[in-house]
């Protein structure tokens, strides 16, 4: 299976009700399905790569998505300024596109936490082999952890801006060493399949 064919079964009906009740711009999700793929699709605009971020993203579990949605309807300008701002400083900058959204360990979006905020940053890529974000969550900490030796990475999140830098830095260099794609190497690590770890 290829990283664009990984798919998450989605709540679509209540992300349409939920993208609506608010008045929200950009246009959710369809289907009963994301696979990466169509989350990096071109979008059009910002809101609607979120729409399809978060649901991905939260698969059938919606904790959270909620106060996401009102706090972006709270000031939906000055959400699109930092979503715009850090997908396009995600093309060359991975520490300060996440910062833009993870500042001095908060969220600048309320309930916007750092691991939905690398996926934002991955997914701004369009699927590009050479984009430098990769998606960060506990799932591949914890495998970077147990697996790989990286002690000093808490599973928990909250990771500083520099952390995010050195691990995609990480994943560039072990995708270079084993000729595939970074994205290709942190599917590995959330797959846990320990045979082809590098």
């Amino acid at each position: 299976m290829s990283v664009g064919d990984h798919a998450i079964a989605i709540r679509e009906q209540w992300w349409r009700e939920a993208v609506s009740a608010r008045g929200l711009p950009g246009t959710p999700p369809v289907g009963p399905t994301l696979t990466r793929a169509q989350v990096w699709a071109p979008a059009g605009d910002v809101f609607t790569l979120l729409w399809r971020v978060l649901a991905w993203g939260s698969g059938g579990h919606l904790r959270q998505n909620a106060r996401r949605l009102d706090s972006i309807a709270a000031d939906v300008p000055r959400a699109e300024g930092l979503l715009t701002e850090a997908a396009d400083r995600a093309r060359h900058d991975p520490a300060g596109a996440y910062a833009v959204l993870w500042p001095d360990n908060h969220s600048a979006i309320r309930s916007l936490g750092p691991s939905f905020s690398t996926k934002f940053l991955y997914f701004a890529g369009g699927g590009a082999p050479e984009h430098p974000c990769l998606i960060l969550d506990r799932v591949v900490a914890t495998a970077l952890r147990d697996h790989c030796g990286w002690a000093s990475l808490n599973p928990a999140g909250s990771w500083p801006a520099h952390t995010y830098q050195r691990y995609c830095d990480l994943l560039a260099r072990w995708a270079r060493e084993h000729h595939r794609a970074p994205d290709e190497i942190e599917h590995i690590l959330f797959a846990g399949a320990p045979e082809d770890r590098p």
